[in-house]
């Protein structure tokens, strides 16, 4: 060999070595991304996407991104300082987007009891008021439906006078203008060269903002309550990175959506799509999937038709999708957990987790329709007390003040995590109504070194433990279960065991339902609603002589639903 092809040869493999040893320093693999990304198990593939949206293929969002980072921000105490902070940056040029379902414009996102005229300066009036002065241009989508028409007519009224234009829409561009809901709570910042999104559950409303202590502070009682409650849980995900333009592209369909709003008086100025600026971050980062629920009902009006024109459904599919796939534990955080169908699949899983553990409210906390929300709710989580072998892995819990007997603490977070692996977070609950028929949007959170989840999961349950986030019992999800049933069996601290009353199913619990948690979704081809208020009013009609109860998939192509995902099959009547 001559002294020119040695020393090739010898580059070529100082090449290939330094080439090994950077992978293996920056922990990368050899295998393809597929294999060595532990995320993309948790994720729905296009396929499942398609199948969630009525076969039609989401061409406007990512599949999903990478490179975003997130802090997840525990009651309102943290979420509004942030979104203060964050606004308050805001500049000539820069944006606020909005989509709420309540709305008070008097709250303070910085409540101080020894210094209110302070704290009034912070009221989301005030706030939005400041960026306007500084040439931030703002649009807001406020829910609004006949039983809930008030707050958001004298919100939006006060807001476009600051704007002097429509910079404030009521929005009912939903399936039912009786109660259908614009459910999302979304505030979207660009300030400078980055854009900061806030998803959750979590409204900037009366009641919401709270401290870790739910000790009823002056500051909590000078935003109001809500419904009667003096204790709010809750929480909000703040995000910069990549996901934060399907965030806003989201945004940007809804407020562009040609077809009209029922309620007169709405003229929004539609604007020219532009990506926002983000920044990345310069390791993978968090993985996030946009999942959202558009009811096929609502398309069927002729809403989401450039976006969603069957509707989507991907919140749903990817809560079943976690259940299947969760190998130790499934925990989830929730009001209501009185969907069956996504319940059924949780319960399904059991053979193969270790525990499922649910925090949610009691629904005999001061609230409407006591009876009917306590009969939907027994019936979705009858469902994992069936299998007499798996049913000790069942365990449910409510909070309350620690030093106040009865008075809860009321649950709002809608967050379903598994495995400290992946977590499933936004503005839909475990309903009907949320994973079917209200506008919803949310993600699922991956982080590939697996720190998220888990660093989340050791806070919450920090908080509701009241022990520090650095406990050794945290550590571990099954010694924390320890520890939540050893305080709520000896009734200390926050926690209580709970499992909802069997009240009878009755006339008014059948109203509710598909009042308040109508169906979303068109069954089959030939079943489609003009609207929900006559679904509601033929079923209050008829349901009683003509439909009897059935639990099989067997009747799939009858074209009556009941509650629960069972298929109601019409008597045959004589001529």
């Amino acid at each position: 060999m001559c002294i020119r092809d040695r020393d090739r040869y010898l580059t070529m493999l100082k090449f290939l070595f330094l080439l090994c040893t950077a992978l293996l320093t920056n922990g990368l693999s050899l295998r393809k991304p597929e294999a060595a990304n532990q995320c993309l198990r948790w994720t729905l593939t296009e396929n499942e996407i398609t199948e969630a949206r009525g076969n039609v293929k989401r061409k406007d969002i990512k599949l999903y991104t990478t490179h975003n980072s997130a802090s997840i921000l525990i009651d309102g105490i943290n979420y509004m300082k942030a979104l203060y902070d964050d606004i308050e940056l805001a500049g000539q040029g820069d944006f606020i987007h909005v989509k709420m379902f309540d709305q008070n414009a008097d709250v303070m996102l910085i409540p101080n009891a020894s210094d209110v005229i302070s704290s009034r300066k912070t009221s989301v009036y005030n706030v939005l008021g400041r960026a306007l002065k500084r040439g931030v241009t703002v649009r807001i989508l406020a829910n609004i439906n006949i039983m809930q028409s008030y707050k958001a007519i004298e919100f939006c009224l006060r807001i476009n006078l600051l704007c002097g234009y429509t910079c404030c829409g009521l929005d009912n561009r939903h399936p039912g203008i009786i109660t259908g809901n614009l459910h999302t709570k979304m505030w979207i910042v660009k300030h400078g060269k980055d854009t900061i999104v806030y998803n959750g559950g979590m409204d900037v409303a009366s009641g919401r903002w709270d401290t870790q202590k739910h000790d009823f502070s002056l500051e909590h009682q000078m935003n109001g309550d809500f419904m009667g409650h003096n204790a709010m849980h809750d929480q909000m995900v703040r995000i910069t990175g990549p996901a934060v333009v399907d965030y806003e592209r989201h945004f940007y369909e809804r407020w562009n959506d040609p077809h009209p709003s029922f309620f007169p008086f709405v003229w929004l100025q539609g604007y020219k799509w532009s990506p926002p600026p983000f920044i990345r971050t310069k390791n993978e980062g968090l993985q996030i999937q946009i999942m959202r629920t558009l009811s096929c009902t609502g398309a069927k009006y002729g809403y989401y038709k450039d976006f969603a024109p069957k509707g989507e459904f991907t919140a749903l599919a990817g809560i079943v999708k976690m259940a299947k796939l969760a190998k130790n534990y499934i925990y989830m955080e929730d009001q209501f957990f009185n969907f069956p169908e996504p319940m059924k699949a949780i319960a399904d899983a059991l053979p193969h987790l270790n525990a499922v553990i649910i925090v949610t409210d009691s629904q005999d906390s001061p609230t409407s329709f006591k009876n009917e929300r306590w009969h939907l709710q027994y019936e979705a989580m009858a469902q994992l007390l069936e299998d007499k072998e798996q049913m000790h892995k069942v365990h449910i819990f409510n909070l309350y003040r620690n030093d106040v007997e009865n008075d809860y603490i009321y649950i709002h977070t809608k967050m379903f995590m598994a495995d400290d692996e992946y977590m499933i977070t936004g503005s839909y609950g475990m309903e009907r109504a949320g994973l079917t028929s209200d506008n919803e949007i949310g993600g699922g959170f991956c982080d590939p070194e697996g720190k998220f989840v888990l660093e989340h999961r050791r806070k919450l349950w920090a908080e509701h433990l009241l022990l520090k986030e650095d406990d050794p019992r945290l550590i571990n999800p099954m010694d924390g279960l320890k520890e939540f049933v050893r305080q709520a069996d000896a009734k200390s601290g926050r926690l209580r065991h709970y499992f909802p009353k069997n009240v009878e199913r009755s006339f008014l619990s059948d109203l509710f339902d598909y009042v308040f948690e109508g169906e979303g979704r068109c069954l089959n081809d030939q079943q489609t609603y003009e609207s929900l208020f006559t679904l509601n009013l033929q079923y209050a009609l008829t349901s009683q002589k003509n439909c009897l109860l059935y639990t099989s998939d067997a009747a799939d192509d009858t074209p009556c639903v009941d509650l629960g995902g069972r298929r109601i099959i019409k008597k045959k009547t004589k001529d």
